[in-house]
C-alpha cells in the first residue's frame, strides 16, 4: 500500500471515529429524534457528503453509536460474571452495573432504539453484534448444574431476568421523575427471579437460607 493510500484510510477512519463521537454525545444528551445529521456533520467538522460517505442515513449511524455500546456494556457485564459466586450475587452485581447506566447514555440509546427505529435496522444491528446478554447464559447453565435452580431452560431464564432489569430502566426514562433502580433495586430483583414473590411458607417459596451468599 502506498503511503498516500494509507494516509487517505487513516484519516477515513479518523473521520468515522470524530463522527462516531459527535453522534454519541448528541444521541445522548438530546435522544434520537431531536438530532439531525447536518447537526452532527458539524459537531464532527465535516461536510454532510462525508457524513453520508460513512453512514448511509441516519439509522445507521444511530445503530452504530449503540453497537460501540453495547461492546462497552458487554464487557462491564462480563467483568461482573467474572466475579464468580451464587447464581444471586452475579445476577446482583449484572442488574446493578446495568443500572448504574440507567439516566445515562446508554439508557437512552436503548429506549430510542426500540420506540424510533426501524425493524430491519434493529435486526441488522443485533446480526452484527450478538447483543450483550448472551453472556448471561452460562451462568444460568452453571447454576442449573450445580442444583441452584430448578429446571429451566437457560434462554427463557435469561429473558425473565433482563425482562425484569430493562423494564426498570424503560420506566426510568418514562418516568424521570421516579427514583431511578440502584443496587437495592438489583437484588430485588434477583430475589424475586430465584424466589418468586410467593410467602415464605406459601406455593412457590424457594429456599431462602444464604440467600446473600
Amino acid at each position: 500500500m502506498s503511503a498516500s493510500a494509507a494516509q487517505d484510510r487513516d484519516s477515513s477512519s479518523s473521520g468515522r471515529r470524530r463522527i462516531l463521537r459527535a453522534a454519541q454525545a448528541l444521541f445522548g444528551a438530546r435522544g434520537y429524534a431531536a438530532v439531525s445529521m447536518q447537526q452532527i456533520a458539524d459537531a464532527a467538522g465535516v461536510d454532510k457528503a462525508t457524513l453520508y460517505h460513512h453512514f448511509r442515513d441516519k439509522d445507521a449511524l444511530f445503530a452504530a453509536v449503540v453497537r460501540q455500546e453495547l461492546e462497552r456494556v458487554r464487557t462491564g457485564i462480563a467483568g461482573e460474571l467474572a466475579g464468580g459466586g451464587p447464581l444471586r450475587a452475579q445476577l446482583t452485581r449484572v442488574a446493578a452495573r446495568i443500572f448504574a447506566t440507567t439516566r445515562s447514555d446508554f439508557g437512552r440509546l436503548l429506549v430510542d432504539l426500540h420506540e424510533r427505529v426501524a425493524e430491519r435496522v434493529r435486526a441488522e444491528l443485533l446480526s452484527q453484534c450478538p447483543p450483550p446478554w448472551e453472556i448471561l447464559r452460562p451462568a444460568f447453565e452453571r447454576a442449573l448444574a450445580a442444583g441452584e435452580i430448578r429446571p429451566i431452560a437457560p434462554d427463557i431464564a435469561v429473558g425473565l431476568f433482563l425482562g425484569m432489569v430493562f423494564g426498570q430502566v424503560r420506566r426510568a426514562w418514562l418516568e424521570p421523575e421516579r427514583p431511578a433502580p440502584d443496587a437495592a433495586t438489583a437484588a430485588t430483583i434477583a430475589d424475586v427471579m430465584l424466589d418468586g414473590i410467593g410467602m415464605l411458607d406459601g406455593i412457590g417459596a424457594g429456599p431462602r437460607a444464604g440467600r446473600r451468599g
